[in-house]
């Protein structure tokens, strides 16, 4: 068997990580607090640790470090046919550049958990410590997952988490690398809550079994939501369907809603929504709109997304 380690460097985790400043219930406060003086963890430590997997395993493995953007998706595409396992390591912008170059292979994804954020790896049950995580490349379970796929007149691209169009997608465009490094998955809460205030809406529609009309436009693979957040609770990888989530209000208590959600994981238990299951839909508005997949910029609406079932080979807690 043979394996090559996709690691982005640039990742890594926090020296510090910092408290939710919007959580109150003890529970929770306790379970950030408890990790607020993490260790830093390195790329030679993970390296490390898939290596030490890979030789008790037998298995032969390659190593390439990502150099800029979108390097991870040529590294894949190279690989995808050449290895039994693309390991990656790295944040859900680095998955999501893997998967877009393995997308439809044999080849098997595992993933290391390496960035400020990491969604699809909670989804999957992978543990967040790198040594942990390691362990699923001999003891996961293979498992085939749902791909989304978006295209735009420019620009397509696979996801595995979710689309959206709104003022999500603006708050990604907003956010440095160097914040995000900063305060890692509270960089976006933090800029949400800048940007809510400020932010303009406009109505965008949806075609998908019928014709809907929102401010605020997601559509789902799994049922969390930068981070922790539950948004779509029906939402699973692999029952061929997107989960379309609709947010149809825009006055002030709306805007309350929705960062008070933030407190408790629940987006789903605030907003005022429509909810569908659907296998495809087009995404369009009359002004410029920006689009995010799995956390990554994807350009302007409009857009139209797809469910493709079974599409990539994932490594999954058993």
């Amino acid at each position: 068997m043979k394996a090559i380690l996709i690691i982005n460097p640039s990742s890594g985790k926090m020296k510090r990580e910092m408290p939710p400043v919007l959580r109150w219930t003890l529970k929770k406060l306790e379970r950030r607090l408890s990790g607020l003086f993490k260790p830093k963890i390195t790329e030679d430590d993970v390296i490390e640790e898939v290596k030490k997997k890979c030789d008790k395993a037998k298995i032969k493995l390659d190593i390439e470090l990502t150099k800029y953007p979108k390097h991870a998706t040529k590294l894949a595409e190279a690989a995808k046919d050449k290895y039994d396992l693309i390991i990656a390591a790295g944040g859900d912008g680095t998955i999501n550049e893997v998967i877009n170059g393995m997308a439809n292979s044999k080849a098997t994804l595992v993933i290391i958990p390496f960035g400020s954020t990491n969604v699809l790896a909670c989804e999957l049950g992978i543990p967040n410590d790198p040594k942990k995580a390691a362990e699923l490349i001999t003891k996961g379970k293979k498992i085939k997952m749902d791909l989304g796929y978006a295209k735009t007149s420019k620009e397509s691209r696979y996801f595995s988490m979710m689309l959206d169009v709104g003022p999500f997608a603006q708050v990604i465009k907003d956010t440095t690398p160097e914040f995000k490094k900063r305060w890692g998955k509270f960089a976006y809460p933090f800029r949400l809550i800048k940007l809510l205030f400020r932010y303009k809406w406009h109505k965008i529609y949806v075609k998908h079994k019928v014709e809907s009309t929102g401010y605020f436009v997601i559509m789902a693979n799994i049922k969390y939501y930068g981070g922790e957040y539950e948004i779509a609770d029906k939402a699973n990888i692999r029952d061929g369907l997107l989960d379309l989530v609709i947010i149809n209000r825009k006055n002030p208590w709306d805007i309350i809603m929705l960062i008070f959600s933030f407190t408790s994981g629940k987006l789903n238990k605030f907003l005022k929504k429509e909810y569908y299951q659907t296998k495809e839909a087009e995404i369009y508005s009359h002004y410029n709109m920006q689009i995010q997949v799995d956390g990554e910029v994807l350009g302007m609406a409009p857009v139209r997304v797809e469910i493709i079932p079974k599409a990539l080979n994932v490594i999954a807690a058993s």
